[in-house]
């Protein structure tokens, strides 16, 4: 089973050439996810609803940029109080319940009536009732059912593509968790995911978990300096049985070269390479390489 979270509307022909489910996200598409939503899986020693709720700080946190420790803990107060208004709590069995929506915890902000609170209900104001209303606010009505499905962001503007790179994520590790199966994640310009801390760590948090739920992960970057220069990035790339490098910017090279120990003629190739030219690591062996399209794939790509 392949899932891609496609930014770029880039495997588009490649889906509907094997038949796969291409959905797509934005304000006039029917697929919709809701963040809220809760797995109901039950893991020894992990309970849901705390999982969930350290899952939504990490989202706010992008949607409403940095905040001080009373404003999470004003936030972290609503959103308890946001599923106990439907009727789930810390016991597993009201955890099956109707899960709450981003309006009922912009509700929950504005009740509890003081500054900092309405402050905050200010900042999530437009995706309820604003500009951005409509995408993250409905309830779910998609499931992957598809061996191969591709989730794209094109229609978003960019600002929110990192928001729904890391929805969108946290619906399907929650599908990778619930239902064990042979499965490869390919997140393409996964630079998006590193531009903030919480979604960098998410991000990172799965690729170093996913081998215990037969997960394999793949993850795509114009810029291999993004991941370099994060904190969270190194250990996806450390991680990562199998590595390849196309040609680099010169900006970026010789902190390519020191994290991936080139030799001085590897490190000119990779400035020199031509479409498609490269060099393939597995393990601690690597090679020139160059990939060469079939008539079929050439097809298919262009």
């Amino acid at each position: 089973e392949i899932i891609i979270i496609d930014p770029e509307s880039e495997y588009e022909t490649l889906c509907r050439s094997v038949g796969g489910e291409y959905i797509t996200f934005g304000f006039n598409s029917k697929s919709k996810i809701n963040p809220f939503d809760l797995s109901q899986i039950r893991e020894e020693g992990e309970n849901e609803l705390n999982q969930k709720i350290l899952s939504l700080h990490s989202l706010f946190k992008i949607i409403m940029g940095d905040m001080t420790s009373s404003e999470e803990a004003i936030l972290d107060r609503a959103l308890m109080l946001t599923y106990q208004m439907k009727g789930i709590t810390q016991d597993p069995l009201t955890q099956s319940k109707e899960p709450p929506l981003m309006e009922d915890l912009y509700k929950a902000l504005l009740g509890m009536e003081d500054s900092l609170s309405r402050s905050l209900a200010d900042r999530i104001e437009k995706f309820v009732k604003g500009s951005f209303s409509g995408v993250f606010d409905q309830p779910s009505n998609i499931d992957i059912k598809n061996p191969f499905t591709v989730f794209s962001l094109r229609e978003l503007e960019s600002t929110l593509r990192p928001i729904a790179m890391f929805i969108v994520l946290d619906f399907i590790w929650t599908k990778i968790r619930k239902e064990l199966k042979k499965r490869i994640l390919v997140v393409d310009e996964a630079w998006f995911m590193m531009r903030t801390p919480d979604s960098a760590n998410f991000l990172t948090s799965i690729a170093k978990r996913a081998r215990k739920y037969y997960l394999g992960v793949t993850t795509i970057t114009q810029d291999v300096g993004d991941f370099l220069r994060s904190p969270y990035g190194l250990p996806i790339i450390t991680n990562s049985s199998l590595q390849l490098l196309l040609k680099q910017s010169p900006a970026s090279i010789d902190l390519v070269q020191k994290t991936f120990q080139l030799t001085d003629e590897e490190k000119y190739l990779l400035l020199e390479s031509g479409v498609g030219e490269g060099i393939f690591f597995a393990g601690l062996k690597h090679v020139a390489l160059k990939v060469i399209a079939s008539y079929t794939e050439d097809q298919i790509i262009t």
